[in-house]
């Protein structure tokens, strides 16, 4: 059953449960300290000023104390599965104002337990209709609060999105009456997020995928943020920005404790995760076959939302990477494994990366990029290619394809394959 945030003095659906660090007086509910803050971040943000900064800094230390915490909540997660209860967590702040309960729905419920999130008590509630531009945004269907923002915002773009909440809580998103498809809560804040960047735009719609709409899309797209002396080397894919980047940010953090060392010679230092296949990184000159083996589907929590990003920059790839990079540590130039197909996307999550690839095979002709947070990239893998030793700690995602002989595999289920 739904899962729903509200303030004590406010609407409460089902089963009150207290998330703050003391419930109030006389307070009758459960009180369920594991999403509670701290009782020094509290004293800090009560003498702080409360301005913008300072709610920045309060949600970067909550999330550790979250993360602190990853085995209970995965342990409360797992019991919600079979509740048969509304539920509602409760803390003092009204609705609009700032508050840790609306980090708890964003990084707990909307990621774990998406088809339970039921949004924020007095949002999701309000019985009315809003008029933008010809369609209507229903504001008595459930939705949660950055779920609504995002429906706003393309409505005032003048994309008059509908979504309709269906009965296992996903939500079936359509435009000018053209299904989009059904998503989970993630899902459809890609979806939404997608709808306000032409690049995406024109491959989320099919009917804006014509001849006209992709040339205009290929003429327009420059790199802004790569800058070498060769810039036909890669190709700019767009640039993730905004609430978009950060859900991806946010996944990537969230997944480091299940990630291990890199099975490739050519980067010591770096971790790594593989979704859809993994592929043992041999190189041309070993003379090895790749072992190739397919990842159990929902292996990983929230991976759906790397897997839609990485069919928008390369359909139908076959193996996702997720990379992070400490600080200090490179990938050494080199072509990519005999098991790949040509042609690879990169996404720059996090972090600065000096990227270098030659065009002609000549280890020593290199050109030299910048990418920057957010630059998404095609390029040819089979090119001799390396990242730079990283300054400060960096994140990416590779997408890539695989030869058809590849393709036959067995399945893993778990991930202990370093040994």
């Amino acid at each position: 059953m739904p899962i729903f945030t509200s303030y004590y003095a406010g609407q409460i659906k089902g089963e009150a449960v207290s998330i703050s660090l003391n419930p109030p007086p006389n307070w009758k509910g459960k009180h369920l300290p594991l999403f509670a803050p701290t009782s020094e971040l509290l004293r800090w943000w009560k003498s702080s000023a409360k301005d913008i900064a300072a709610q920045s800094e309060y949600k970067r230390e909550f999330r550790k104390i979250l993360d602190s915490r990853q085995q209970l909540i995965q342990l409360w997660v797992n019991k919600q599965q079979s509740n048969p209860q509304d539920m509602t967590l409760c803390c003092f702040e009204k609705s609009s104002d700032f508050c840790h309960r609306h980090l708890v729905a964003e990084e707990v419920l909307q990621k774990h337990l998406p088809q339970l999130w039921g949004g924020e008590v007095e949002i999701s509630s309000t019985p009315q209709l809003n008029f933008i531009q010809g369609a209507t945004i229903n504001h008595s269907a459930i939705y949660s609060p950055l779920v609504l923002s995002l429906i706003e915002k393309c409505h005032s773009s003048g994309y008059p999105v509908q979504c309709d909440r269906t009965p296992c809580g996903y939500y079936r998103v359509s435009l000018h009456g053209e299904d989009l498809g059904e998503w989970s809560e993630l899902g459809v804040l890609s979806v939404l997020s997608s709808l306000q960047h032409e690049f995406y735009r024109q491959r989320l719609v099919p009917s804006l995928v014509n001849t006209t709409a992709i040339a205009k899309v290929k003429e327009n797209q420059e790199f802004v943020t790569a800058k070498s002396e060769s810039p036909n080397l890669i190709t700019s894919l767009g640039k993730l920005e905004g609430q978009e980047l950060a859900q991806i940010q946010d996944w990537c953090k969230w997944i480091k404790n299940q990630m291990f060392p890199s099975v490739s010679k050519y980067a010591d230092g770096r971790l790594e995760l593989h979704l859809r296949r993994f592929v043992s990184l041999t190189s041309a000159k070993s003379g090895n076959k790749a072992e190739v083996k397919l990842i159990e589907p929902g292996l990983y929590p929230g991976s759906f939302v790397i897997e839609e990003l990485g069919e928008k920059l390369l359909p139908n790839f076959h193996q996702a990477l997720v990379l992070f990079y400490p600080a200090g540590t490179q990938i050494k130039v080199h072509r990519d494994s005999p098991a790949y197909a040509s042609g690879a996307a990169q996404i720059n999550v996090m972090g600065r990366a000096r990227f270098f690839i030659s065009g002609c095979q000549n280890v020593r002709l290199l050109e030299s990029y910048w990418l920057e947070e957010g630059d998404c990239i095609s390029f040819d893998n089979k090119q001799p290619h390396g990242i730079e030793r990283v300054q400060s700690a960096r994140w990416c995602i590779c997408f890539f394809k695989l030869k058809p002989e590849y393709l036959e595999t067995s399945t893993v289920k778990q991930m202990s394959l370093v040994s």
